[in-house]
């Protein structure tokens, strides 16, 4: 066997490693060999190179086209993934990082700008066609076994016959997707070539010009075959998606997706958990209208309120010459998404997000994640993802969204891992918040629209839906389990044995804090049945706090959203004692699958006849503490196709509550702390068996769960 000098092995160090016997050959720190194998005396052993076998190529390649520098844990999977050893995997990406930045630099000192860039065109170039004739080669195969299977399966009497259409029809279907791909392609190289011809700007050294032309150029690359991806998942039906039986979402077959795609997921080797689902909705808005709020990153929140915690556009890679179009425009963001309990951990990810106009006025938003190398964004990855935005009428559109991430759920508690996958962050409860925010909008604007109770002035309503929206969102981030932000933690995880309380101090010379108390537990009752029950006035008098034994009655309601559930209305509590109350309370409430909400706050009576009236109210006027409650379902038979998603199985609630507190003294704190928790323990008792042993009267007589509501 030939000896492999040491320029080879550098140049090979990616594929190749040194072994003596069984094993690495020591190193003394510097790169060279150690004191013993410097000894003239110690006959020397011969050095063999062991080749990477195709299957640890293929593992490591695709792990560093993630990330180009694991941490402990990952390269911990990879071993085991690999039959390496952990310094052999630490060498190897050491090795992969060093070749990278040298080829980068040879290019550099040894050519030119426009030199440089026409290798990197090449280079592109011949990797997008070496994909083409990898797929034709592919396609040829396919054709040759299909003219082979007809040859041996029809005689030439049988030409006609339906099996002979159906080959045919096949191979129509192949050329057509060939030629798709080859247009695709050549659409590629016209977009490389116009980025390419961009000026120089002033103060860049060339080096970063390099850098950053190149990055725009993998960038577009990376877009465009990402928007191909999404657009096979959105378009396709059968095996691939699994209906959920009254959802309205479907859940993405894995197993079917790896064989269609042909690929290997690596996800579970390296402890990454996917979620995959696809769902649908009526959006009362322009498609322009819809693709406004999803690529700004400040509406982007107002239109997905309580699922949102943060959004933030970090860069610009390209941007739309024509004014409000949004047709190729392309932002790196950050988003962190909540759902509101303190078991649940809330979701971090980068990700870019790129919009294309298609034919007939739809628009198509593509979303994929970007890593930088970090660890920690490696937390939530998103796959291609988006949303398919199409008329269907004026001022209306179908949006089809598909939300496929790889995350690592390892502070998900125990009471939600029994639910259905996907439902807390996935597709469904962001066509939902889209179709029943547009709803809301078009009603509030709209003079004809008369709901029960005294009229409110446009402007009143508008003031009422932000109030509303505001304690959605207060709500929410003052009971999601976020990693860092305004809340500090006293005590508590968030159980029902386990109360969580936390405190945010408020930094307006007030000297006080807004307390939050917060808990989640298990209910055996449907999750219809418990937002029916909970909605209605004649039982809240038995468990809501605010209510105290009194009557409650709904006053007025401000705005409907999608169903008769989803509304924000003003209620009226009246003392139980006879006096004459002046509380009223602001509720926004909504039903569905991916999360149901009732949130509400006291607000004085004579401040609701300000908003309602034509005066005007400021906004410091307006210091809400919300409560609400949080429910989704668990369990049931709805993959199974027996009963609708909601309709059978449990309940997890999420209950809580916010109170300002004073800092008069020390033990004050300490004396509210246990008040709030004592309070929590009893109102949790009370939602329990006011739910379970509610009076007959409530529930069918013939035995069925669902009540009696009028």
């Amino acid at each position: 066997m030939r000896q492999v000098s040491e320029s080879e092995q550098q140049a090979l160090g990616n594929e190749y490693y040194e072994e003596q016997d069984s094993g690495i050959l020591p190193s003394n720190g510097n790169g060279g060999p150690s004191a013993d194998q410097d000894d003239p005396e110690r006959p020397r052993r011969r050095k063999k190179l062991r080749r990477l076998t195709y299957q640890q190529n293929l593992i490591l390649e695709g792990f560093f086209g993630i990330c180009a520098h694991p941490d402990d844990s990952q390269r911990r999977h990879l071993s085991g993934a690999t039959g390496l050893s952990m310094q052999q995997v630490k060498f190897w990406f050491q090795n992969k990082r060093t070749k990278a930045k040298l080829t980068i630099k040879y290019a550099f000192i040894n050519y030119s700008f426009p030199v440089i860039s026409l290798l990197l065109q090449n280079d592109l170039g011949k990797q997008e066609n070496y994909d083409l004739i990898v797929y034709n080669n592919k396609l040829t195969a396919e054709n040759r076994k299909l003219k082979e299977a007809h040859r041996n399966a029809l005689c030439p009497n049988c030409i006609g016959s339906p099996s002979h259409h159906q080959v045919y029809a096949e191979m129509e279907r192949l050329r057509e997707t060939n030629v798709f791909l080859k247009q695709q392609l050549s659409r590629l190289h016209v977009g490389i070539q116009r980025s390419s011809s961009s000026s120089f700007q002033f103060g860049m050294s060339a080096e970063d010009a390099i850098a950053a032309q190149n990055e725009t150029l993998i960038i577009a690359v990376l877009a465009e075959i990402a928007m191909r991806e999404f657009g096979s998942l959105i378009n396709t039906n059968g095996p691939l998606w699994l209906p959920v039986h009254g959802g309205s979402l479907e859940i993405l077959n894995e197993g079917a997706y790896a064989q269609e795609c042909d690929i290997t997921n690596m996800a579970n080797l390296i402890g990454f958990r996917t979620e995959a689902t696809r769902a649908e909705a009526v959006v009362l808005m322009d498609p322009q209208n819809v693709v406004e709020y999803l690529m700004d990153s400040e509406c982007y929140g107002s239109f997905c309120p309580g699922i949102l915690s943060s959004a933030k556009t970090i860069k610009v890679y390209s941007w739309p010459s024509i004014s409000g179009n949004y047709d190729g425009a392309m932002h790196l963001m950050t988003t962190e998404t909540v759902f509101p309990s303190p078991l649940v951990p809330s979701r971090k990810c980068t990700f870019l997000r790129c919009c294309r106009e298609l034919p007939g006025g739809a628009m198509v938003i593509v979303d994929m994640s970007l890593d930088d190398g970090g660890g920690s964004s490696f937390k939530c990855c998103k796959m291609p993802s988006g949303v398919l935005i199409q008329p269907i009428m004026a001022n209306s559109c179908k949006v089809t969204a598909i939300e496929h991430v790889r995350v690592v759920d390892t502070g998900l508690h125990e009471l939600y891992q029994p639910c259905l996958t996907g439902l807390m962050f996935g597709a469904r409860r962001w066509v939902e918040s889209m179709a029943r925010q547009s709803a809301r909008m078009r009603a509030l604007f709209d003079v004809n629209v008369n709901y029960s109770g005294r009229n409110v002035c446009p402007k009143g309503k508008k003031t009422l839906m932000k109030l509303a929206d505001s304690l959605v969102v207060s709500y929410a981030r003052s009971m999601a389990n976020l990693p860092v932000g305004a809340w500090t933690t006293l005590c508590g995880s968030g159980t029902e044995q386990d109360i969580k309380v936390a405190h945010k101090r408020n930094d307006d010379g007030s000297n006080t804090s807004v307390v939050s108390v917060s808990a989640s537990f298990h209910l055996p009752i449907p999750l219809r049945v418990t937002f029916d029950l909970l909605r209605n006035n004649v039982l809240r008098a038995k468990w809501d706090v605010l209510a105290s034994g009194g009557a409650v009655r709904e006053e007025n309601l401000v705005c409907k959203g999608t169903g008769s559930n989803d509304n924000v209305s003003i209620l009226h509590v009246k003392a139980a004692t006879g006096d004459k109350g002046n509380l009223m309370i602001l509720q926004n409430s909504w039903y569905d699958v991916s999360g149901s909400f009732i949130v509400y706050a006291p607000v004085d009576s004579m401040l609701i006849n300000r908003i309602i009236g034509p005066g005007d109210v400021a906004e410091g006027e307006l210091p809400l503490f919300p409560t609400g409650l949080a429910l989704l379902p668990v369990g049931g038979t709805a993959l199974q196709g027996q009963a609708p998603l909601g309709d059978d199985g449990e309940t997890i609630v999420t209950v809580g509550f916010q109170i300002l507190v004073r800092h008069a003294q020390d033990d004050v704190f300490s004396k509210t702390l246990q008040t709030a928790v004592a309070l929590m323990a009893d109102n949790i008792a009370t939602i329990k068996r006011t739910l379970i042993n509610s009076h007959p009267i409530f529930y069918r007589s013939s035995g069925s769960t669902a009540p009696f509501l009028n």
